[in-house]
């Protein structure tokens, strides 16, 4: 496979990894995976890995190798693997599972250098884009929104955005200075998360509710992404779409004459992303937040652009349901 700027990954149910040529929608690589079902991928910044979170294994193929077997196995959770991510800088991968935790990776080792135990099934994760602060972010089924400090190995703060209804998917912005959680319920919920240092009282970091809004009607929320420039958050949902949006503050009138007015955050609809005949399941944008790139149970992927909120190609050749994709079109 020689190598292109663009790589797109698709996977799911049917025990296949397949890379495509995005701009043709063929597929160039297949990769079998006979393990289990995947259940979210993850590229490196570099191209070079790719990571797929299975049952219980994660593993990382080399992008553009010929070889079907990974290069790295990582062994030691005990469940279904549920998210995956990867440092900027590739030397690290987080991961969380249905075992109630969260692994820290040391990529050049090959081995686990932290365990963080959440106590009950952990969904989704973050890490946080200042690799200063050594601040993952989790959700989990009791409806948790976790910041966990690496080095400590213990929760920094939480919130719990409605009691008992599962956290499905988190996200932190590009500047790191917003969580976003999107529950079972099809509500969003957007934290500020403020950082305070100071010699005299250590690290103070806290989750404040900004706003929360009613993204999909009651249905289940699979999947919340930033895109890269931070203007476009996505939600994924069972409802058979996804909806783009743009969080934004304007400025109401001061009350009883005073001068400063007052700052109300918002969500706007971008677009009613409407096209999968099943479950949306994950999406991925491009390193530019021009396009985005959904996945369905319907077998489908589709490129959408962002601009015009239509689908301008798609991508078919799974035999099950897809689940997950990564996408890194980065030039730079």
């Amino acid at each position: 496979m020689e190598e292109t700027p663009v790589i797109l990954v698709t996977a799911g149910y049917d025990h296949t990894i397949r890379m495509w040529d995005a701009l043709k929608s063929t597929c160039t690589r297949s990769i079998p995976y006979t393990e289990s079902q995947i259940n979210r991928m993850a590229l490196s910044s570099n191209k070079h890995y790719l990571a797929v979170a299975g049952n219980p294994r994660v593993s990382l193929y080399d992008v553009f190798g010929t070889s079907e077997q990974p290069v790295l196995n990582l062994d030691g959770h005990k469940a279904n693997v549920t998210g995956v991510e990867f440092t900027q800088d590739y030397k690290f991968l987080a991961t969380c599972s249905e075992d109630k935790t969260i692994r820290w990776w040391d990529i050049y080792a090959g081995s686990c250098r932290r365990v963080l135990d959440n106590g009950s099934i952990v969904n989704d994760l973050a890490i946080h884009p200042d690799s200063r602060q050594e601040l993952v972010i989790s959700c989990d089924q009791k409806g948790r929104v976790r910041v966990w400090s690496l080095k400590r190995q213990e929760i920094l703060c939480q919130a719990v955005p409605q009691s008992d209804v599962a956290v499905r998917s988190v996200a932190v912005s590009p500047n790191g200075q917003l969580v976003v959680a999107g529950n079972n319920l099809g509500q969003v919920f957007v934290y500020r998360l403020t950082i305070d240092s100071s010699p005299q009282t250590g690290r103070i970091v806290e989750l404040e509710p900004y706003i929360n809004f009613d993204a999909h009607d009651g249905y289940k929320i699979t999947r919340v992404l930033f895109s890269s420039n931070g203007l476009y958050l996505v939600t994924c949902s069972a409802d058979h779409s996804a909806k783009l949006w743009q969080l934004s503050e304007r400025v109401l009138p001061a009350p009883n004459g005073s001068r400063e007015g007052v700052i109300q955050p918002g969500a706007e609809l971008v677009h009613h992303l409407e096209y999968h005949l099943r479950w949306v399941w994950d999406a991925a944008f491009s390193s530019d937040s021009g396009y985005l790139v959904t996945v369905s149970s319907d077998m489908r992927a589709a490129l959408w652009d962002i601009s015009s909120g239509t689908v301008i190609r798609e991508f078919k050749g799974h035999g099950k349901a897809l689940v997950c994709v990564a996408l890194n079109d980065a030039t730079g």
